[in-house]
């Protein structure tokens, strides 16, 4: 009985609970529609505000750019330029902007990207140029043909005569006149001369030697002008030519007989040489012309100058010397020497000594030759 009567009252009981959850959540979702509704009616009502655009303030000290366009700082990277911005706006709204500023606007062109260009190879080296040295030219020169040929000082035969060359000797060339007619060679008389070129075969080029201005012609080749005598004075003498040149060496120093000898050996110390007393130097290439008795009796020995002077022992005087003049048999004769070279004249005065007589022990002679001229 207790437990029928019981039942009901339980199902009243949650019928109740059920009932007050159904209206709590109707409650809520009345609510909810009413906030919602709320919100969507205020919301129409409203105008929408536009968010301004931001702008850009160039820098102060920034690069100019155009006349009437902002500045900008700095470079701008490839493709982008600078303008003044134009005034933005949406359909039907006027232009705005902000602040009362002009913005800074940047424009992108399309600038083409430059294609670096890969170099194939190794880079190209240049060579070093070197200039070939010519290969030096050989000195020309000529031969004698004449059987003596004169030596002169200039171009012509109105110059004086300076030495000889007889036929086969060489002789280097050194110029030659403008009309080839005369060449410039070395050496007659230790010094240079000119020979006529039909007498000489040349050898080498010749034609390249320079062109050489002859020297004045001497004043004593030159015929005198004689005034006309007056009839109240006396005529005026003919001025005498001037005398044969003076040989280039003069004698510095002898004959002189050092020692005292009678054995019948003559020797002949010779000093050919140049240059003041504190700096002398042998000259090469000569010989001693020696006459006894007027017969030639030379031994063409030439003169040394690849090396110092040679020196005689202090008994015999201690003299410097470059050639040395021996015969046996001297005796007693009268001498004559004087300096020359080989295919060329007197070079220097003659000197005469005797070995007669008192003076028969007079075989041991020294000579120096200096050159002068």
């Amino acid at each position: 009985m207790n437990d029928v009567s019981s039942n009901p009252r339980m199902r009243s009981r949650d019928l109740v609970r059920l009932l007050a959850l159904v209206l709590f959540v109707a409650a809520i979702s009345v609510a909810c529609s009413a906030g919602g509704l709320s919100g969507s009616q205020s919301g129409a009502g409203a105008t929408p505000t536009r968010t301004p655009r931001p702008t850009f303030t160039p820098l102060p000290g920034a690069l100019a750019t155009s006349p009437g366009v902002p500045v900008i700082r700095g470079t701008l990277p490839p493709g982008v330029t600078a303008g003044a911005s134009p005034a933005i706006a949406a359909p039907g709204e006027s232009a705005l902007v902000p602040g009362g500023d002009t913005s800074l606007v940047l424009f992108a062109t399309n600038t083409p990207t430059a294609t670096a260009t890969a170099t194939q190879g190794l880079p190209t080296r240049t060579p070093s140029v070197r200039t070939a040295t010519p290969a030096p030219r050989a000195t020309p020169f000529v031969v004698i043909k004449a059987a003596t040929l004169n030596g002169r000082r200039g171009p012509g035969t109105n110059y004086e005569r300076i030495g000889q060359a007889k036929a086969g000797d060489s002789l280097f060339v050194l110029g030659r006149s403008a009309d080839n007619a005369w060449l410039q060679v070395c050496c007659m008389a230790n010094q240079p001369v000119w020979v006529a070129a039909d007498q000489v075969d040349a050898k080498g080029a010749v034609a390249s030697a320079p062109v050489l201005t002859p020297p004045p012609v001497p004043v004593a080749t030159q015929r005198p002008v004689v005034a006309a005598p007056r009839v109240s004075q006396s005529p005026i003498a003919t001025p005498q030519p001037a005398g044969p040149p003076l040989p280039p060496f003069d004698i510095a120093r002898g004959p002189e007989f050092p020692i005292r000898r009678d054995d019948g050996l003559l020797t002949i110390w010779v000093k050919v040489y140049e240059g003041p007393a504190d700096n002398q130097r042998p000259l090469g290439g000569f010989t001693l012309k020696v006459f006894r008795d007027g017969v030639d009796v030379s031994d063409n020995i030439l003169s040394f100058d690849d090396r110092p002077f040679d020196k005689t022992t202090p008994n015999q005087g201690a003299y410097e010397y470059n050639l040395k003049y021996e015969m046996y048999g001297a005796a007693e004769a009268d001498w004559e020497i004087y300096l020359t070279r080989p295919g060329a004249g007197r070079m220097s005065p003659v000197t005469k000594f005797t070995t007669k007589g008192d003076s028969y022990r007079n075989l041991v002679v020294f000579i120096a030759y200096l050159l002068a001229r």
